[in-house]
Protein backbone atom coordinates (compact mmCIF):
# COMPACT_ATOMS: atom_id res chain seq x y z
CA UNK A 1 0.00 0.00 0.00
CA UNK A 2 2.28 2.51 1.10
CA UNK A 3 4.92 1.70 -1.99
CA UNK A 4 1.66 2.38 -4.33
CA UNK A 5 1.86 6.02 -3.10
CA UNK A 6 5.59 5.99 -3.48
CA UNK A 7 5.33 5.00 -7.34
CA UNK A 8 2.31 7.16 -8.36
CA UNK A 9 0.74 3.83 -9.70
CA UNK A 10 -3.26 3.44 -9.42
CA UNK A 11 -4.77 0.65 -6.99
CA UNK A 12 -5.48 -1.85 -9.15
CA UNK A 13 -9.07 -2.69 -7.88
CA UNK A 14 -10.75 -5.19 -9.83
CA UNK A 15 -14.61 -5.36 -10.45
CA UNK A 16 -16.43 -8.48 -9.21
CA UNK A 17 -20.22 -7.32 -10.43
CA UNK A 18 -22.95 -7.20 -8.30
CA UNK A 19 -23.56 -8.54 -4.67
CA UNK A 20 -27.04 -7.15 -4.31
CA UNK A 21 -29.62 -6.38 -6.65
CA UNK A 22 -32.45 -4.32 -5.01
CA UNK A 23 -36.10 -7.52 -5.47
CA UNK A 24 -37.07 -7.52 -1.89
CA UNK A 25 -41.30 -6.76 -1.93
CA UNK A 26 -41.78 -3.14 -1.70
CA UNK A 27 -38.56 -1.13 -1.60
CA UNK A 28 -36.39 0.38 -3.71
CA UNK A 29 -32.38 0.28 -3.71
CA UNK A 30 -29.44 -1.15 -2.14
CA UNK A 31 -27.61 1.67 -1.01
CA UNK A 32 -24.52 2.83 1.36
CA UNK A 33 -22.91 -1.16 1.94
CA UNK A 34 -21.11 -1.86 4.70
CA UNK A 35 -19.58 -5.07 5.86
CA UNK A 36 -18.17 -6.45 9.30
CA UNK A 37 -16.37 -10.04 10.01
CA UNK A 38 -18.55 -11.90 12.07
CA UNK A 39 -16.44 -15.59 12.31
CA UNK A 40 -14.32 -17.75 9.58
CA UNK A 41 -15.38 -16.50 6.18
CA UNK A 42 -18.99 -15.31 7.11
CA UNK A 43 -19.64 -11.48 7.89
CA UNK A 44 -22.45 -9.51 8.67
CA UNK A 45 -23.75 -6.81 5.64
CA UNK A 46 -26.04 -3.75 6.23
CA UNK A 47 -27.33 -1.89 3.41
CA UNK A 48 -29.87 0.76 3.11
CA UNK A 49 -33.29 0.27 0.79
CA UNK A 50 -36.47 3.11 0.15
CA UNK A 51 -40.03 2.56 0.34
CA UNK A 52 -42.38 3.47 -1.31
CA UNK A 53 -42.57 7.11 0.06
CA UNK A 54 -38.77 7.15 -0.69
CA UNK A 55 -37.95 7.17 3.03
CA UNK A 56 -35.04 5.07 3.53
CA UNK A 57 -34.82 1.58 5.77
CA UNK A 58 -31.48 -0.49 6.97
CA UNK A 59 -31.16 -3.66 6.11
CA UNK A 60 -29.20 -6.72 7.72
CA UNK A 61 -27.83 -9.85 6.45
CA UNK A 62 -25.17 -12.46 6.46
CA UNK A 63 -22.65 -12.87 3.67
CA UNK A 64 -19.64 -15.11 2.87
CA UNK A 65 -16.57 -13.96 1.72
CA UNK A 66 -13.88 -16.04 0.10
CA UNK A 67 -10.95 -15.27 -2.69
CA UNK A 68 -12.69 -12.89 -5.02
CA UNK A 69 -16.58 -12.95 -4.22
CA UNK A 70 -19.20 -12.07 -1.52
CA UNK A 71 -22.25 -13.72 -1.70
CA UNK A 72 -25.64 -12.90 0.78
CA UNK A 73 -27.14 -15.30 2.19
CA UNK A 74 -30.18 -15.77 3.80
CA UNK A 75 -33.13 -13.11 3.52
CA UNK A 76 -32.39 -9.99 4.39
CA UNK A 77 -33.98 -8.48 7.48
CA UNK A 78 -35.02 -5.22 7.85
CA UNK A 79 -33.40 -4.01 10.99
CA UNK A 80 -34.07 -0.06 11.20
CA UNK A 81 -37.04 1.91 10.07
CA UNK A 82 -37.07 5.88 10.38
CA UNK A 83 -37.91 7.09 13.63
CA UNK A 84 -40.99 9.01 15.17
CA UNK A 85 -42.35 12.43 13.64
CA UNK A 86 -40.00 15.48 14.14
CA UNK A 87 -37.50 12.99 15.09
CA UNK A 88 -34.38 13.89 13.62
CA UNK A 89 -34.75 10.24 11.38
CA UNK A 90 -38.28 10.57 10.84
CA UNK A 91 -37.44 10.73 7.08
CA UNK A 92 -35.00 7.79 6.90
CA UNK A 93 -32.27 5.73 7.99
CA UNK A 94 -28.77 5.08 6.04
CA UNK A 95 -26.28 2.80 7.33
CA UNK A 96 -22.81 4.45 7.11
CA UNK A 97 -20.30 2.28 9.19
CA UNK A 98 -19.85 -0.73 11.33
CA UNK A 99 -17.36 0.32 14.50
CA UNK A 100 -16.67 -2.77 16.43
CA UNK A 101 -14.61 -1.52 19.73
CA UNK A 102 -14.33 -3.90 23.09
CA UNK A 103 -16.53 -6.28 22.17
CA UNK A 104 -19.60 -4.37 21.20
CA UNK A 105 -20.65 -3.76 17.53
CA UNK A 106 -21.64 -0.63 16.49
CA UNK A 107 -23.67 1.17 13.41
CA UNK A 108 -23.55 4.22 12.89
CA UNK A 109 -26.48 5.37 10.67
CA UNK A 110 -27.44 8.94 9.38
CA UNK A 111 -30.90 10.43 10.23
CA UNK A 112 -33.13 11.89 7.09
CA UNK A 113 -35.41 14.97 7.87
CA UNK A 114 -36.88 16.97 4.98
CA UNK A 115 -37.16 20.21 4.83
CA UNK A 116 -39.62 22.67 3.04
CA UNK A 117 -38.46 23.53 -0.17
CA UNK A 118 -36.69 20.42 -1.03
CA UNK A 119 -34.03 21.45 1.47
CA UNK A 120 -32.96 18.68 4.19
CA UNK A 121 -30.57 17.80 7.15
CA UNK A 122 -28.74 14.38 7.60
CA UNK A 123 -27.38 14.17 11.16
CA UNK A 124 -25.44 10.96 12.70
CA UNK A 125 -27.16 8.43 15.24
CA UNK A 126 -25.89 5.01 16.86
CA UNK A 127 -27.17 1.81 17.26
CA UNK A 128 -25.95 -1.19 19.14
CA UNK A 129 -25.38 -4.18 16.59
CA UNK A 130 -26.87 -7.76 17.58
CA UNK A 131 -24.48 -10.28 15.34
CA UNK A 132 -25.78 -13.11 16.70
CA UNK A 133 -29.86 -12.30 15.88
CA UNK A 134 -28.84 -9.65 13.36
CA UNK A 135 -30.95 -6.78 15.30
CA UNK A 136 -30.44 -3.27 15.47
CA UNK A 137 -31.10 -1.56 18.77
CA UNK A 138 -30.57 2.52 18.39
CA UNK A 139 -28.85 3.63 21.54
CA UNK A 140 -30.39 7.29 21.78
CA UNK A 141 -33.38 8.83 19.86
CA UNK A 142 -31.58 12.16 18.80
CA UNK A 143 -28.34 12.28 17.47
CA UNK A 144 -24.59 11.89 18.46
CA UNK A 145 -22.99 13.77 16.02
CA UNK A 146 -25.38 16.51 14.35
CA UNK A 147 -26.42 20.07 13.71
CA UNK A 148 -24.30 22.40 16.40
CA UNK A 149 -22.29 25.90 16.36
CA UNK A 150 -19.63 23.40 14.38
CA UNK A 151 -21.96 22.52 12.01
CA UNK A 152 -25.13 24.30 11.42
CA UNK A 153 -26.87 22.86 8.39
CA UNK A 154 -26.10 18.62 9.20
CA UNK A 155 -23.51 16.63 10.31
CA UNK A 156 -23.20 13.00 8.54
CA UNK A 157 -20.63 10.88 10.11
CA UNK A 158 -19.56 8.20 7.74
CA UNK A 159 -15.60 6.53 8.36
CA UNK A 160 -14.43 5.73 12.10
CA UNK A 161 -10.96 4.42 13.39
CA UNK A 162 -9.94 4.21 16.78
CA UNK A 163 -6.24 4.35 18.27
CA UNK A 164 -5.42 4.09 22.17
CA UNK A 165 -9.09 4.61 22.90
CA UNK A 166 -8.78 7.67 20.79
CA UNK A 167 -11.64 7.68 18.06
CA UNK A 168 -11.97 9.53 15.31
CA UNK A 169 -14.32 10.43 12.58
CA UNK A 170 -14.30 12.02 8.74
CA UNK A 171 -17.87 12.89 7.99
CA UNK A 172 -19.80 15.62 5.83
CA UNK A 173 -20.86 18.70 7.03
CA UNK A 174 -22.93 20.79 5.40
CA UNK A 175 -21.09 24.32 4.05
CA UNK A 176 -23.88 26.22 2.24
CA UNK A 177 -27.21 26.04 -0.15
CA UNK A 178 -27.39 28.00 -3.29
CA UNK A 179 -30.46 28.82 -4.84
CA UNK A 180 -30.04 27.70 -8.87
CA UNK A 181 -32.00 27.78 -11.93
CA UNK A 182 -32.52 23.81 -11.45
CA UNK A 183 -33.62 24.31 -7.76
CA UNK A 184 -31.29 24.36 -4.53
CA UNK A 185 -27.96 23.04 -4.48
CA UNK A 186 -26.34 21.72 -1.50
CA UNK A 187 -22.17 22.10 -0.68
CA UNK A 188 -20.82 19.75 1.72
CA UNK A 189 -17.24 18.53 2.60
CA UNK A 190 -15.37 15.91 4.79
CA UNK A 191 -14.32 17.59 8.27
CA UNK A 192 -12.86 15.47 10.89
CA UNK A 193 -14.01 14.76 14.72
CA UNK A 194 -12.39 13.19 17.65
CA UNK A 195 -14.27 11.22 20.97
CA UNK A 196 -13.39 9.20 24.08
CA UNK A 197 -16.28 7.57 23.70
CA UNK A 198 -18.04 7.28 20.34
CA UNK A 199 -20.60 9.69 21.61
CA UNK A 200 -19.56 13.10 22.19
CA UNK A 201 -17.36 14.72 19.56
CA UNK A 202 -14.99 17.89 19.32
CA UNK A 203 -14.81 19.25 15.69
CA UNK A 204 -11.78 20.17 13.87
CA UNK A 205 -12.45 23.51 11.77
CA UNK A 206 -12.49 23.50 8.03
CA UNK A 207 -12.30 21.01 5.51
CA UNK A 208 -10.11 18.15 5.26
CA UNK A 209 -10.35 17.76 1.77
CA UNK A 210 -10.77 21.06 -0.21
CA UNK A 211 -12.86 21.30 -3.25
CA UNK A 212 -11.03 20.60 -6.57
CA UNK A 213 -12.67 23.48 -8.55
CA UNK A 214 -15.53 25.72 -8.78
CA UNK A 215 -17.62 22.57 -10.45
CA UNK A 216 -16.71 20.30 -7.61
CA UNK A 217 -19.51 20.81 -4.77
CA UNK A 218 -20.04 17.63 -2.92
CA UNK A 219 -18.49 14.51 -1.11
CA UNK A 220 -19.95 11.37 -0.59
CA UNK A 221 -19.38 8.79 2.07
CA UNK A 222 -15.75 8.27 2.53
CA UNK A 223 -14.17 5.00 3.92
CA UNK A 224 -11.04 5.14 5.49
CA UNK A 225 -8.40 2.34 5.97
CA UNK A 226 -5.08 2.44 8.23
CA UNK A 227 -2.14 0.35 7.62
CA UNK A 228 1.27 0.61 8.67
CA UNK A 229 0.72 3.93 9.87
CA UNK A 230 -0.70 5.48 6.91
CA UNK A 231 -4.57 6.54 6.45
CA UNK A 232 -5.73 5.80 3.28
CA UNK A 233 -9.07 6.92 1.86
CA UNK A 234 -11.74 6.05 -0.60
CA UNK A 235 -14.52 8.48 -1.35
CA UNK A 236 -17.60 9.65 -3.40
CA UNK A 237 -17.26 12.84 -5.00
CA UNK A 238 -19.18 15.15 -7.56
CA UNK A 239 -18.62 17.08 -9.65
CA UNK A 240 -16.15 18.53 -12.93
CA UNK A 241 -17.12 21.06 -15.35
CA UNK A 242 -18.45 17.72 -17.96
CA UNK A 243 -19.39 15.19 -15.21
CA UNK A 244 -22.19 16.34 -13.34
CA UNK A 245 -22.50 12.48 -11.38
CA UNK A 246 -20.42 11.10 -8.71
CA UNK A 247 -17.02 9.11 -9.08
CA UNK A 248 -14.51 7.82 -6.71
CA UNK A 249 -11.40 9.43 -5.49
CA UNK A 250 -8.40 9.02 -3.04
CA UNK A 251 -6.35 10.64 -0.68
CA UNK A 252 -3.84 10.03 2.04
CA UNK A 253 -2.75 10.87 5.44
CA UNK A 254 -0.12 10.33 7.87
CA UNK A 255 -1.87 11.83 10.93
CA UNK A 256 -5.48 11.81 9.27
CA UNK A 257 -5.75 15.27 9.74
CA UNK A 258 -3.70 16.66 6.62
CA UNK A 259 -4.66 14.76 3.58
CA UNK A 260 -3.17 14.53 0.25
CA UNK A 261 -5.60 13.89 -2.43
CA UNK A 262 -4.52 12.19 -5.61
CA UNK A 263 -7.89 11.32 -7.48
CA UNK A 264 -5.43 9.47 -10.08
CA UNK A 265 -4.88 6.51 -7.62
CA UNK A 266 -8.11 5.44 -6.61
CA UNK A 267 -8.38 2.88 -9.25
CA UNK A 268 -11.92 2.72 -9.98
CA UNK A 269 -14.36 4.76 -12.60
CA UNK A 270 -17.30 4.01 -14.13
CA UNK A 271 -17.78 0.68 -16.39
CA UNK A 272 -18.47 0.92 -20.21
CA UNK A 273 -22.09 -0.19 -19.68
CA UNK A 274 -24.10 -1.93 -17.19
CA UNK A 275 -25.26 -1.26 -13.83
CA UNK A 276 -22.18 0.93 -12.63
CA UNK A 277 -21.66 2.87 -16.29
CA UNK A 278 -23.33 6.36 -15.13
CA UNK A 279 -21.80 6.55 -11.88
CA UNK A 280 -19.88 4.79 -8.43
CA UNK A 281 -20.34 6.60 -5.47
CA UNK A 282 -20.72 5.34 -1.37
CA UNK A 283 -16.83 2.85 -1.22
CA UNK A 284 -16.89 1.21 1.74
CA UNK A 285 -13.33 -0.48 2.20
CA UNK A 286 -12.44 -3.87 4.17
CA UNK A 287 -9.80 -6.07 4.87
CA UNK A 288 -10.12 -10.12 5.21
CA UNK A 289 -7.61 -12.62 5.54
CA UNK A 290 -5.22 -9.96 3.84
CA UNK A 291 -6.98 -9.15 1.00
CA UNK A 292 -8.72 -5.60 0.72
CA UNK A 293 -12.40 -5.00 -0.73
CA UNK A 294 -14.40 -2.67 -1.68
CA UNK A 295 -18.45 -2.36 -1.62
CA UNK A 296 -19.77 0.34 -3.48
CA UNK A 297 -22.39 1.51 -5.59
CA UNK A 298 -23.55 2.36 -8.94
CA UNK A 299 -26.15 4.08 -10.90
CA UNK A 300 -28.98 6.26 -9.64
CA UNK A 301 -27.47 6.31 -6.24
CA UNK A 302 -27.92 2.51 -5.14
CA UNK A 303 -30.81 1.96 -7.74
CA UNK A 304 -29.09 -0.48 -9.29
CA UNK A 305 -27.55 -1.93 -6.02
CA UNK A 306 -24.36 -3.16 -4.82
CA UNK A 307 -21.29 -4.86 -6.29
CA UNK A 308 -17.86 -5.71 -5.25
CA UNK A 309 -14.10 -4.88 -6.20
CA UNK A 310 -10.81 -7.10 -5.15
CA UNK A 311 -7.82 -5.18 -4.84
CA UNK A 312 -5.58 -6.99 -7.01
CA UNK A 313 -2.61 -7.27 -4.95
CA UNK A 314 -2.29 -9.21 -1.69
CA UNK A 315 -1.67 -6.27 1.00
Amino acid sequence: MKKRLETGNPFPWEKKGLVFEPRIAGFTHGSHPCAIHYRDDVFVVTFTCRDAKQRSHIFLSYATVSGDRMQLTGNAKMSLAPGEPGCFDCDGTISVCIVKHRGQHFLYYVGWQNLPDGLWICDTGRALLDVENLSLEKEFPGPVLGRDKSNPLFAAATAFHITDDVWHTWYNSGIKWVKTEQGWRHYYGIHHAQSDNGIDWKCDPGLCLPFADEYEYAFGRPSVYFQEGVYFMWFAHRATKDIPTYRIGFASSRDGLKWDRNDSLAGIDVSPEGWDSEMICYPYVFEHIGQLYMLYNGNGYGRTGFGLAVLGEKQ
